[in-house]
């Protein structure tokens, strides 16, 4: 009888584990979908429908029409459905890192639900209303106008949810004393998420650097942020990397199973 399975060592060598044996392969996975869904989510919002950079709140009711009918924006709209999905499993990684800390689990709650209301009114509705204007020819301008101030006043001028998931990321990895992730990070966190409360006067500025285009509200934000978010995704993969196994829920299951089997 052939054996399926066989890892073959050298003589005073340990076995070598498939990969598949790797206690922290859930995480991994979960931690590779960031990039795919940022990917996939940047795609569909820049070179694909050019939603984003952000349009004029001052644009031409013509100018608005073109751009809410436009057939790309459907395709866009197909690809952040299939990618949607995604947002929550990043995410995971976070709190998995905030429930190794010795903190309160209120700070994880806390960012599981900014994390949960951002991702609808920062990513559904934006869909919904982009998606909605180019859906069906023959709407009114005036409703075409309308889905194209609630989209973008929804993506961009619902930032304080975020403020607070990530103020809560930033609080927990400052309380922290099992130094989880770098205190630095903490304040760097604190710090960046204080700058979008700079969005705010999107809601009654149309022009200018508060603008939801302006200079102020959203590319000094966007200087800010996409740095924060790599340094970020560093953070983490180093964290989940030097993760004790012993301090993984499937490394005690497997062990517990082991005793009884041997039981």
């Amino acid at each position: 009888m052939t054996k399926a399975v066989a890892d073959v060592t050298g003589p005073g060598q340990a076995p070598r584990r498939r990969w598949r044996d790797n206690k922290k392969l859930d995480q991994w996975i979960a931690f590779w979908t960031v990039p795919v869904f940022f990917s996939l989510f940047g795609l569909a919002f820049v070179p694909l429908s050019w939603m984003m950079p952000p349009r004029s709140p001052g644009a031409s009711q013509a100018e608005i029409t073109d751009f809410m009918q436009s057939q790309n924006l459907l395709v866009a709209c197909v690809i952040l459905t299939l990618a949607f999905g995604m947002a929550p499993v990043s995410n995971a990684c976070y709190l998995n890192q905030i429930r190794r800390m010795s903190v309160s689990p209120v700070l994880r709650y806390s960012l599981m639900a900014g994390a949960t209301t951002g991702a609808i009114v920062g990513m559904v509705f934006a869909m919904f209303c982009f998606g909605l204007g180019a859906f069906r020819t023959g709407y009114d301008p005036e409703i075409l106008a309308m889905l194209y101030d609630f989209g973008y006043l929804a993506f961009i001028g619902s930032l304080g949810c975020f403020c607070i998931m990530w103020m809560a990321f930033g609080l927990a990895i400052i309380l922290d004393k099992n130094n989880i992730l770098p205190k630095w990070l903490g304040y760097y966190t604190v710090w960046q998420y204080v700058t979008e409360l700079m969005a705010a006067p999107v809601w009654i500025a149309k022009s200018g650097p508060f603008a939801w285009n302006g200079l102020m509200t959203f590319w000094f934000a966007m200087l800010l942020y996409v740095p924060w978010q790599f340094i970020v995704y560093v953070c983490i993969y180093r964290a989940i990397k030097n993760q004790p196994e012993e301090e993984l829920d499937n490394f005690h299951l497997v062990n517990a199973a082991r005793t009884e089997a041997n039981a």
